[in-house]
């Protein structure tokens, strides 16, 4: 797909009412100048015209249709994970920056370093998302000192309107509420978002912005590190207060057979810690240790013996991928019910690839109406052209000290029946990486 075509695919959603429940949605991001990403690259969850998979369609008024999920491949190294660290800057900074003041560093912002020319310019984001019954298309671009660009633009009734613009830093346009708006700009400093302050101030055209950030985009860099923990906890939390959550966690762990897990008591209490708080006040962050209390799972899996006995596990006891998958469960399905866009780095990591292949059906059926999921992987079992269409699967491709490119199965000439897997080992299409043969010699 040209990026001329994907531009007029694009705004057909600056013009389109979508139905009431389909609150948020992802249509489009790009990302320039940012680690490995030197040029411009776009991840798109537009649908092309194909009528395969059907399931894997957010299905909107109009007959249009956006994607439930992508896939996102390439070599280690490739630059695969600085996509999803793009985002989740992007996040950060949209909720972050009001709390900096004039001496601060913008932090996690990197440009292209391979590149001379490139380190000397601002890195760029754009979104483009549909809530609350308005298409935004919001975007920025910083170093580590000062914003340099920031816009947004909302559509509604077929029209799109600007709502503020910002060039060279100080130079502001308003296309609504001016006045208003002048007053917020003039407590805008360089390094701080004009929306992430503007809503701080009480401004509620940039409030919905905000709060998508904040509340829907859901991102997880490592599911190994430090977030998984979170992440289990939230999916036991919500167990032990919502009984049928816990009936639907309890309903999949059986089906994909789970290693004959019949139930799971969950138990809190409560243990002193030491709580740290991090800001961004001054130039070098400021950290804060205060005493306090947080609440701990006990958790105990039900298993029985041959002869029926039942027997405790402690949570502690299963496998990897049990808890692993645990960790997952309760973000995914929060997503489908919610409506909300998950963003996961190495999803397959400890995880058995039919488990995998069970997460990315479960997402992509019938149950989930508009939830989206964007997830990085080696597994190439999840090539499978009865899981994914191809305008869902993305390959990131980067050469030696060059900077990572983003193309989509589309850009190939392969068909949709063709084996995604095999072409791809083949080296058919982008992704994978190249091993000189000499090393063996």
């Amino acid at each position: 797909m040209t990026s001329k075509t994907r531009e007029m695919r694009i705004y057909r959603y600056l013009y389109l009412l979508l139905p009431s429940w389909c609150v948020i949605m992802i249509i489009e991001f790009s990302v320039e100048n940012f680690r490995s990403f030197k040029d411009k690259v776009t991840l798109n969850m537009d649908s092309s015209s194909s009528k395969k998979i059907s399931q894997n369609l957010i299905n909107l008024d109009g007959g249009n249709n956006l994607l439930k999920s992508a896939v996102i491949y390439g070599a280690n190294s490739a630059g695969k994970s600085n996509l999803i660290k793009a985002i989740d800057f992007m996040k950060g900074m949209v909720m972050n920056s009001h709390t900096f003041n004039v001496n601060s560093k913008i932090p996690f912002v990197v440009p292209f370093k391979l590149s001379k020319g490139s380190q000397k310019k601002p890195s760029k984001f754009e979104l483009i998302f549909h809530c609350g019954g308005k298409t935004y298309r919001y975007g920025f671009s910083c170093n580590s000192t000062k914003v340099f660009e920031e816009y947004l633009f909302e559509t509604s009734k077929k029209k799109e309107k600007l709502v503020f613009s910002r060039s060279d830093s100080i130079k502001f346009e308003f296309g609504i509420d001016a006045e208003k708006q002048k007053l917020y700009q003039s407590q805008t400093i360089d390094n701080t978002l004009y929306i992430s302050r503007a809503t701080q101030l009480g401004y509620d055209k940039t409030k919905n912005v905000y709060d998508y950030f904040s509340e829907n985009i859901i991102v997880n860099m490592n599911l190994n590190h430090v977030d998984a923990f979170n992440w289990i906890d939230y999916t036991l939390a919500k167990m032990k207060e919502d009984s049928k959550f816990k009936d639907k966690i309890l309903d999949i762990l059986k089906k994909a057979d789970f290693g004959g897990i019949e139930n799971i008591l969950i138990k809190t209490q409560k243990v002193p810690v030491k709580k740290v708080t991090f800001s961004f006040s001054n130039v070098d962050p400021d950290f804060e240790s205060t005493d306090g209390f947080d609440d701990i799972y006990k958790v105990q899996t039900i298993h029985r013996t041959d002869d029926g006995e039942i027997v405790y596990l402690d949570l502690n006891d299963e496998s990897e991928g049990t808890k692993k998958t645990l960790s997952i469960l309760g973000p995914l399905l929060n997503i489908m019910e919610e409506n909300k866009v998950l963003f996961i780095d190495e999803l397959d990591s400890s995880l058995h690839p039919e488990i995998t292949h069970m997460m990315v059906k479960l997402f992509n059926s019938k149950k989930n109406k508009s939830g989206q999921l964007i997830f990085t992987t080696h597994d190439t079992t999840l090539l499978d052209n009865e899981l994914f269409r191809k305008d869902q699967v993305y390959f990131c491709s980067k050469e030696p000290n060059s900077f990572t490119t983003l193309s989509s199965l589309l850009d190939y000439d392969i068909r949709q029946d063709i084996d995604f897997e095999r072409a791809y080992l083949n080296g058919r299409i982008g992704g994978v990486p190249f091993i000189d043969e000499t090393l063996y010699d």
